[in-house]
């Protein structure tokens, strides 16, 4: 691969690092061996497939927007530009040429129907008497006669059983018996008043049309027609595929920050890899640039980063990572995956050991 340093810089590198880092060697230095070269891997692709089709169309009223529409024959051969940008999603509404007219509403007048609620009275029926909400139009009305002007109790109003002074002072003069100080201040012992809502007519207007007898109706919003027409769409929409080796956890984040990757971008579908790429990554690759059904863009971006790991005899617990920057070749260091496994095990024990120890205490607390 191009930019890849050789061997003997990556060791010279390596040595002068371990150097700084106060490891000692022998009289050649630190004794770093030849390195692995191993190649950092980050690939996307994303790709612009595009759907058409064809639906029946009918909207309420007339639809002058949908004349300025562009227009086609055939859906599945109309031409339209690939999107620019394969991430963006779009959507192109077209109509099929000759499809656009209009047509009369059967299921109505005009916009409007004979109000069902009223049957087109546009009143309704109402009581014209209602309950008087003070005594509940009961017997309580009157305490003489009851609201029926003939008198039952045949007793004075104060020897009636439970009339307190105050009740005595709350109640007016019966306007069927003519007692006074016997009858239900709001009805005046008559059990009923005018209905508030028709004023004792007998009729309301009516709440579906508001009096007017006729209704909107809904379905063509009051238009009495419809627009027809056979609508085209096409739509883009992006997907998406990634393939990645980034080696370890650990070297993520440095090499992506601090390496000098190598980017390569294929925007065509007839578009190669590079052609130093390795043979392995390029079988990998390969499938994923393969052309999909109805793929009209992509933008797949390659980036490689050429990796060496170097091991040096007088640092055994720890890798070095040499990469080319933009200023050189940089190293890194890791514990080895043993040494790092050997610190997890101790952990894994001190944790276990604090926890039986926590147990035995609270044991023998008991």
């Amino acid at each position: 691969m191009a930019g890849r340093p050789s061997d003997a810089e990556v060791i010279e590198e390596v040595e002068a690092h371990a150097r700084r880092r106060g490891v000692a060697g022998g009289p050649t230095g630190p004794g770093a061996e030849a390195p692995v070269w191993q190649v950092l891997l980050d690939f996307r692709i994303v790709r612009s497939i595009e759907t058409r089709g064809e639906r029946a169309m009918r909207e309420p009223g007339s639809r002058d927007d949908i004349a300025k529409r562009p227009t086609y024959t055939a859906i599945g051969s109309h031409p339209v530009p690939a999107p620019t940008d394969p991430e963006e999603a779009g959507a192109r509404l077209l109509v099929r040429e000759g499809s656009l007219t209009e047509e009369q509403c059967a299921d109505c007048h005009g916009g409007t129907n004979k109000c069902e609620a009223c049957r087109g009275r546009g009143t309704r029926d109402c009581v014209r008497f209602v309950d008087c909400p003070l005594c509940e139009g009961g017997p309580d009305a009157c305490w003489e006669c009851e609201g029926t002007g003939r008198s039952r109790s045949r007793r004075p109003p104060h020897l009636r059983a439970g009339a307190s002074a105050a009740d005595r002072a709350a109640r007016v003069r019966c306007a069927r018996c003519r007692v006074p100080d016997v009858a239900c201040p709001k009805c005046r012992g008559r059990r009923q008043l005018d209905c508030p809502a028709c004023h004792k007519s007998g009729q309301v207007e009516c709440a579906a049309c508001s009096g007017g007898k006729r209704v909107t109706h809904q379905e063509c919003r009051g238009t009495g027609r419809f627009t027809v027409w056979t609508e085209g769409w096409i739509h883009h929409n992006p997907h998406r595929a990634r393939e990645r080796r980034l080696g370890r956890l650990d070297l993520r984040r440095p090499t992506g920050n601090l390496g000098r990757w190598h980017e390569t971008v294929l925007r065509r579908t007839t578009d190669k890899l590079p052609a130093d790429l390795d043979e392995s990554d390029e079988a990998l690759l390969t499938p994923l640039l393969t052309p999909r059904k109805n793929e009209v863009a992509r933008r797949a971006t390659l980036r490689l980063l050429p990796l060496a790991h170097v091991r040096v005899h007088a640092d055994p617990h720890r890798d070095y990572f040499a990469f080319p920057t933009h200023t050189g070749i940089k190293v890194i260091t890791r514990p080895t995956t043993e040494r790092f496994r050997h610190f997890a095990a101790i952990a894994t024990a001190s944790a276990l050991l604090v926890a039986l120890v926590a147990v035995l205490a609270v044991t023998s607390l008991r």
